[in-house]
């Protein structure tokens, strides 16, 4: 079944994987038709721009020229400092026409993740949006070298500091020859590093082949064929941004639309209104916002699809999502390091908030033990991956040993835990080291975040381990309480009632403390290590 699913891929390619290049995949091979749309980017203060796949294979094409007149040559490392904006699309594409290495960087990240991306990466050159070029000055000023600087300007050509040059400026002075240079599957076209939720962030080498590790989830999760129009809202400073509901649909010849603005509820439902949306892919936390404007607003018409990823989805607003007339959301689990690989699927079962549908074709998953050894039936393991064809990443460049540490002979072992159901359903239950071990059990963090989510009066909570009062660990609950909750002492007494008889008594967290907010990270992670 592996085999042929990614026999398909292989087939629906435009060249050989032995000249496989990513830019041409994604953009360069719908060029033929001229008015074929790729791209439509709708802003916070007008109606936006619309791009062709002509067009912006065309403005790749300058802005290879571009940086091959600043020097750069193939293997050499472009970083970009852009969020949803066509310059990340066209700054990407250049890379890996030209046989540079694309370094995303999210705009999100301050002056100390910025330093250690920017020197781990060596990066020669870096294109960098005006709204991020006081960070990138005050990490620049501690590096040795001096990486060259585009800017996209703001009004008036803000942003622009001595030395810098203007992106837009040197692209339009450009002519449309940029290089092409062979590439192959296995040639390295992406370094983008993890969020770095266990240590020092590593730098993933994703080679031309990684944008075939994620066609199987666009096609088979996402569901998206021609007729089809993307919005996709992950920030393309990440892997699912950037290849999973990016540069993916692009390839299979769907259009995809993105909003430039902050996040803005109503203007989602609008854009994804006007522009005729089909399928909207967001983190779980993004649908949970949307849901006060989406009843206030209806569904958007055409929209038949909705993905999700990132974070565990829970029941609660997977179900008042669907309740409003919204087609279900699809759930899905991937990693930088092999891609979407669990996921609800287009043509499989309805989707059942809390657990996941099963492996994505063209993946083996199966559970195991820490020696790689498989679990019991029924029992909870670490997730782990068969050595597919192609998978996102060929390696931490940063920290070789560390990609070896993972694989137990063609297993990739995650450090994510989960279980299977009867039925075949999978069940995520956090990483290997939020498990909560109390009184001789193991606890899930995520299965009883799952409980106290849905619970009225809490606007949202986290499960961490804390020493018990009379020695030992127990479970300490960590409650955001929403304006309706009743008083604490209620509300607790509710919360360890609810989750003894949902989970076990054994799980009921005998310490509740309150926050006014849950600590995340640049993604929206929730960070359970701060509140240990």
């Amino acid at each position: 079944m592996t085999t042929s699913v990614w026999d398909e891929i292989e087939a629906g390619l435009s060249t050989a994987p032995d000249r496989l290049n990513t830019a041409q995949e994604a953009c360069g091979r719908y060029t033929a038709e001229r008015g074929r749309l790729a791209l439509v980017v709708r802003h916070a203060d007008g109606p936006g721009e619309r791009w062709t796949y002509r067009e912006l294979y065309r403005a790749a094409a300058r802005t290879a020229r571009a940086f091959a007149r600043a020097g750069l040559r193939p293997g050499d490392r472009v970083a970009g400092l852009l969020s949803r904006q066509v310059e990340s699309l066209v700054v990407a594409l250049a890379a890996w026409r030209s046989g540079l290495v694309y370094v995303p960087l999210f705009c999100g990240f301050g002056t100390d993740a910025l330093v250690f991306r920017l020197r781990s990466s060596r990066a020669g050159l870096i294109v960098c949006d005006h709204r991020w070029r006081e960070p990138l000055d005050a990490a620049l000023s501690t590096l040795d070298g001096e990486p060259g600087v585009m800017v996209v300007t703001g009004p008036k050509g803000t942003g622009v500091r001595r030395g810098d040059y203007s992106f837009w400026a040197e692209v339009e002075r450009s002519a449309p020859d940029g290089p092409e240079v062979p590439t192959s599957a296995t040639d390295p076209a992406t370094l983008l590093f993890t969020s770095g939720t266990t240590g020092d962030p590593k730098s993933c080498v994703m080679p031309h082949g990684a944008l075939l590790s994620v066609l199987p989830f666009a096609r088979h999760s996402l569901g998206v064929g021609p007729g089809d129009l993307v919005f996709t809202t992950a920030d393309p400073g990440w892997a699912y941004g950037l290849y999973s509901t990016g540069v993916a649909p692009m390839a299979l010849g769907v259009p995809r639309v993105v909003y430039s603005g902050d996040y803005d509820a109503a203007a989602w439902l609008r854009v994804m209104g006007e522009e005729g949306v089909t399928c909207v892919a967001a983190a779980p936390s993004a649908y949970r916002k949307l849901l006060p404007a989406l009843r206030r607003y209806g569904v958007p018409g055409e929209l038949s699809a909705a993905a999700a990823a990132g974070e565990p989805l829970d029941a609660d607003t997977a179900a008042r999502w669907a309740g409003s007339g919204a087609p279900p959301i699809r759930d899905g689990y991937g990693l930088s390091e092999v891609g979407m690989v669990l996921a609800d699927l287009a043509d499989g079962a309805k989707p059942e908030p809390g657990t996941l549908g099963g492996p994505v074709p063209g993946f083996a998953v199966r559970l195991v033990d820490r020696d790689g050894e498989p679990v019991a039936e029924g029992e909870s393991g670490l997730i782990a991956v068969e050595r597919p064809r192609y998978q996102l990443s060929s390696g931490y460049e940063n920290r070789p040993e560390a990609w070896e540490a993972r694989w137990q002979g063609d297993l990739f072992v995650t450090e994510d835990r989960a279980q299977v159901r009867p039925d075949g359903r999978w069940v995520f239950l956090g990483r290997e080291d939020d498990m909560i071990v109390t009184s001789g059990y193991n606890v899930s963090p995520v299965e009883v975040e799952r409980v106290l989510n849905e619970l009225p009066g809490v606007a949202e909570a986290a499960a961490v381990a804390t020493p018990g009062p009379s020695g030992g660990t127990v479970v300490r609950a960590v409650v955001v309480r929403a304006p309706s909750a009743p008083p604490p002492a209620e509300l607790e007494q509710r919360i360890r009632a609810e989750v003894t008889s949902r989970i076990g008594a054994h799980a009921s967290p005998r310490v509740i403390d309150y926050a006014d907010a849950l600590p995340r990270n640049e993604v929206g992670k929730l960070q359970r290590a701060r509140l240990r």
